[in-house]
């Protein structure tokens, strides 16, 4: 429920995240305004959608003024990786050249289809490395996201994101184990036997099969007339609620654990795309991830490092 504490500058809580409804109302349009309208009439109807996070990526990537809020793109900047330097040398000059070119891939790729490229060194060096994923994991994404034509290296990157942040021992509040979160029962009939959830390879490998999985029984869904929406957004409420809940809902549930979901792993599409800073560099909030507040970011050593190998 939506609690009427104020935040830090002195507005009532529910007031900055209704006033959050307006500007990503104002900011976006596509799959994702679905999503936020459905979550505005929750948010009315007391379920309370924490649409913040969304408020902040703007503020973050776009500039948008909002009181109270002002300190939290202050991240530090200090422990860039050469990789993430080279990558937000190149973005600067970007900028530069076209100043509202930022607002503009911000808002098109997150409302977009997650099958972009992670953002790779292009200028300078390492050449090739990932500036927005662990160095490590980054062929692994890309084959993960090429397994079916709905799933892509983004929506791959940007569910773990939300999911774990790149810790491959992450244990979740359900059971489930490791770096892609994929539901225990799932990974269990998915993967060879043996296999350890906790090994980043497999996780991944497993978790865009199972996500082509789900995303072949929503299409199913929506070609028997029996849901309707954005195919990704469906699959990804489903790798969260389960398929029977998205069948039930005929789309995407109108729950607070479903549509947060979905729009929890959208807000990263464009930061693992290169949009604004490196992911591991935004301050997390609640509702950023899926593990709640106060999760701090991945070390740099595990966010591309700088002597890494080209990919």
């Amino acid at each position: 429920m939506v609690k009427s504490e104020r935040g830090s500058g002195g507005m009532p809580r529910a007031a900055v995240i209704a006033l959050g409804v307006s500007v990503v109302l104002a900011a976006f349009a596509g799959p994702v305004i679905l999503i936020v309208a459905v979550a505005a009439v929750l948010l009315i109807g007391g379920f309370g959608i924490l649409l913040l996070p969304l408020v902040l990526f703007l503020v973050i990537i776009q500039g948008l003024p909002l009181a109270g809020i002002e300190d939290l793109g202050n991240a530090d900047f200090d422990d860039l990786t050469q990789a993430e330097r080279s990558c937000e040398e190149t973005e600067a000059l970007l900028v530069e050249s076209n100043p509202d070119s930022q607002a503009d891939r911000a808002e098109r790729i997150v409302n977009g289809d997650g099958k972009g490229q992670l953002e790779r060194v292009t200028r300078g060096s390492p050449s090739g490395s990932a500036c927005t994923v662990p160095n490590d994991m980054l062929e692994d994404m890309d084959e993960a996201g090429s397994v079916c034509d709905v799933i892509g290296p983004v929506t791959i990157a940007a569910q773990i994101m939300y999911e774990s942040q790149f810790r491959t021992d992450f244990v979740g509040p359900n059971g489930a184990r490791g770096v892609s979160q994929v539901p225990t029962e799932a990974f269990e009939r998915l993967a060879e036997e043996g296999a350890d959830p906790l090994d980043a390879d497999v996780s991944i490998d497993v978790q865009g099969r199972y996500l082509c999985e789900l995303a072949g029984q929503v299409q199913d869904l929506v070609g028997t007339g029996q849901a309707a929406g954005s195919v990704l957004d469906m699959t990804l409420a489903a790798y969260d609620v389960g398929i029977d809940a998205v069948r039930e809902a005929k789309g995407v549930p109108a729950s607070e654990d479903a549509q947060s979901y979905v729009v929890g792993v959208r807000l990263w599409f464009a930061p693992m795309e290169g949009v604004g800073p490196p992911p591991r560099k935004i301050p997390l909030q609640n509702g950023m991830v899926d593990t709640g507040p106060g999760i701090p970011a991945p070390p740099a050593q595990e966010a591309a490092p700088a002597n890494s190998p080209a990919v």
